[in-house]
């Protein structure tokens, strides 16, 4: 998934042992390169690529893949589209700009802008259906955080309930390690003058969004690696978000669409659509929590 993966398991909570831990860690890497397989952009082979380069309005797709996409499109609407799976043309697009370190003209930013739209794909019973074929998926969004809880769930299937396995900003926890209430997850603010925050959490996935690390800066703009849906280019003035919420993939696409936001105010109207969920927002120097755990 083009991110380094950590999976830490308390080996005492496992009947084997050890060697219990290393086999449930390595059925988790399977599992992740599986998802990698399929829900990839970069990929020629993968499920996500061949939709994307098929000239049918509509294609058969795995049970997986539907509901992966049905949840993306649930994250949409709930957003108001500042989570979009169809931003996959403009994604393209800008990261054509970024390694040209130029950007790209408006007509072309238009142009990739007008095929983006969640409305314009529906999941119709084993199939996938797109308004046109210029239509293009991205799970750049939402697939680290359905790989990190899809993973946990291998390695306690396996028999190591005492988890975390972290995917870059992605972080799905199982129960807490012995003698310990939780998983100590650090959250780095952005700004210098606030001091990092610990979470301790169990049985509940965390996702951090942010363009602290993933940026570009074209003719003195600082643009982030995550493109607005509404431009059609690298976001410009993002906020840093951590979201807590329950073992789903929707913190990961949660916290992308509350990191477009543009004040406090709009992020705390989403959250309100995602009830069991919360939120860190950093902005301009200044943190706040928003929303409440169930």
């Amino acid at each position: 998934m083009g991110a380094r993966v950590e999976i830490t398991i308390d080996e005492s909570a496992c009947d084997a042992g050890r060697e219990r831990a290393r086999r449930a860690a390595r059925r988790a890497l399977v599992e992740l390169e599986r998802l990698d397989g399929m829900l990839s952009d970069w990929k020629s082979s993968s499920e996500l690529t061949a939709l994307n380069t098929s000239a049918d309005a509509c294609r058969a797709a795995s049970d997986e893949f539907r509901d992966v996409l049905a949840r993306s499109l649930e994250i949409a609407a709930a957003t108001d589209g500042l989570f979009d799976p169809t931003i996959g043309p403009s994604v393209r697009l800008w990261r054509e700009s970024r390694t040209a370190g130029t950007l790209p003209s408006a007509d072309t930013v238009d142009a990739a802008r007008r095929r983006v739209d969640w409305r314009t794909v529906t999941v119709d019973g084993t199939r996938v259906c797109r308004a046109n074929s210029a239509i293009a998926l991205d799970f750049g969004g939402i697939g680290k955080g359905y790989g990190a809880v899809r993973a946990l769930a291998a390695v306690r299937d396996a028999g190591c309930p005492r988890a975390l396995v972290a995917i870059a900003g992605d972080v799905a926890a199982g129960n807490a390690p012995r003698d310990a209430e939780g998983w100590s997850v650090e959250i780095a603010p952005e700004s210098a003058s606030l001091r990092p925050e610990t979470l301790v959490v169990r049985n509940a996935a965390v996702s951090t969004s942010g363009g602290a690390e993933q940026y570009v800066e074209i003719d003195g703009v600082r643009y982030a690696h995550i493109v607005d849906p509404r431009t059609g280019v690298g976001a410009t003035r993002l906020a840093q978000v951590t979201v807590v919420g329950p073992l789903d993939c929707a913190v990961d696409a949660l916290g992308t669409a509350l990191a477009l936001t543009r004040d406090d105010s709009e992020a705390a109207a989403i959250l309100a659509r995602f009830p069991g969920y919360r939120a860190r927002v950093e902005r301009g120097g200044m943190a706040v929590w928003l929303g409440r755990p169930r």
